[in-house]
């Protein structure tokens, strides 16, 4: 086989570069600019030239996301800086004890200012690059520790394989949250349903169950999405931005997808304002978001505040509440799917939950149903707060008529 010439190579470059380009329009801009056959021509012209000349393949080449082969498992993974996760806070009186915490902590208090953005529900992942090309990604774990699962993060095309930098730092550590948007999540429940499988629960759980597959050809069929939110610069720390705002863009700068919602926050009081308007908002939005996350802007008094044993000093999650509303439980069924999984059903008086009606609700099992004892008549409390599948939550039993039978699972 004859070596490729340098306009070979050229051309190669010349594609990588035009689908990195496109792929980022696409599915970081929502802002097309090729059309689908323009692109598919394009990719069947890099992977001829990549199959001609196998010496020539990059792993940050587009054709380079999904691999033919499932893992036989995954190994561990230890973290260089910690993937905590984050304190709550579910109103402004404990927000105000959080903000009183960390002021106790420097002296004298320096001017400061927050950075809101909007509590995305799904995986948190820490990705690393090295000379600017995506080498590893590792799901939160314990914090400490989490899982290798490389492959499947190179599925998500929210995740450049390459940053978009001339001279990119030697090592950069990008934080973010892989996430199932609605549409899909209701998609891969649909197929699910005609294969008579039961549904996933939530989109949270779909994308964490997603991320943890043998076989990266299942978690690209399910086209997760993925907000970057923390930048780390370690093997260059002069490079480091000194706020998180400035991170914010310059993540994006470097090819990824941010939260556009973010705001600057100048005290609680704004903070307050921006989680009262999501709290409406957000149910318009094409993914689920179950709060607000509060962070200093200073990355230097991030710095100094440090962490917990559990959590960032710096940094604290809003949460909305649950939503829950009383119904009435009309009638109990069971089904069964071919594969033999039984999943009971209240099929309840119609209710508004969350902004849509709601007259089914999951008991996921036998069990569940004998924790409830749920039974034909009971008013009930639903709920549906990050959950897409309304769940009954308890039973009101003081409301109970007293000739209601006991509810026994049967599959006949």
């Amino acid at each position: 086989m004859p070596a490729p010439d340098s306009t070979t190579r050229q051309r190669l470059q010349q594609l990588r570069q035009q689908l990195q380009q496109a792929g980022y329009a696409y599915y970081v801009l929502d802002a097309p600019t090729l059309p689908d056959s323009v692109y598919d021509k394009l990719y069947r012209e890099l992977q001829d030239l990549e199959a001609e000349y196998p010496e020539l393949v990059t792993p940050d080449s587009p054709t380079q996301r999904v691999g033919d082969r499932p893992a036989e498992q995954f190994t561990s993974w230890r973290h260089t800086i910690p993937l905590y996760s984050l304190e709550n806070a579910f109103n402004a009186e404990e927000l105000a004890k959080w903000e009183e915490r960390w002021q106790r902590l420097v002296d004298p208090i320096p001017e400061f200012d927050y950075v809101c953005e909007l509590k995305i529900d799904g995986s948190a992942l820490a990705l690393t690059y090295e000379e600017g090309v995506f080498v590893r990604g590792v799901t939160r774990g314990d914090g400490t520790t989490g899982e290798e699962i490389t492959p499947n993060v190179r599925t998500i095309r929210a995740i450049p394989l390459r940053l978009a930098m001339d001279n990119p730092p030697a090592q950069v550590e990008i934080r973010g949250e892989a996430f199932l948007p609605i549409a899909e999540f209701d998609r891969i429940n649909q197929e699910r349903a005609a294969a008579d499988e039961p549904p996933f629960a939530n989109p949270r759980n779909a994308a964490a169950g997603t991320l943890r597959q043998l076989d990266p050809k299942v978690v690209d069929r399910r086209r997760l999405s993925f907000f970057a939110y923390t930048l780390h610069i370690p093997s260059e720390p002069e490079r480091q931005p000194a706020t998180q705002w400035a991170a914010l863009e310059l993540m994006q700068q470097m090819g990824f997808q941010v939260n556009p919602n973010r705001q600057h926050c100048a005290n609680l009081a704004e903070v307050d304002a921006y989680f009262q308007a999501w709290d409406t908002q957000r149910k318009a939005l094409p993914y689920l978001t179950d709060g607000v996350v509060l962070k200093l802007n200073s990355v230097p008094l991030q710095q100094q505040l440090g962490f917990t044993q559990k959590f960032p000093r710096w940094a604290i999650a809003l949460k909305y509440p649950a939503e829950e509303v009383p119904t009435q439980v009309r009638e109990i069924s069971v089904n069964v799917g071919r594969t033999g999984a039984v999943t009971p059903m209240a099929i309840m008086a119609p209710v508004q939950v969350a902004g849509t009606t709601v007259q089914r609700a999951t008991l996921h099992n036998s069990d569940r149903v004998q924790e409830l004892d749920v039974r034909v008549g009971d008013t009930v409390i639903i709920r549906k707060a990050g959950e897409i599948i309304p769940e009954v939550v308890r039973v009101l039993p003081e409301l109970r008529s007293p000739n209601t039978e006991l509810f026994t699972m049967t599959t006949a």
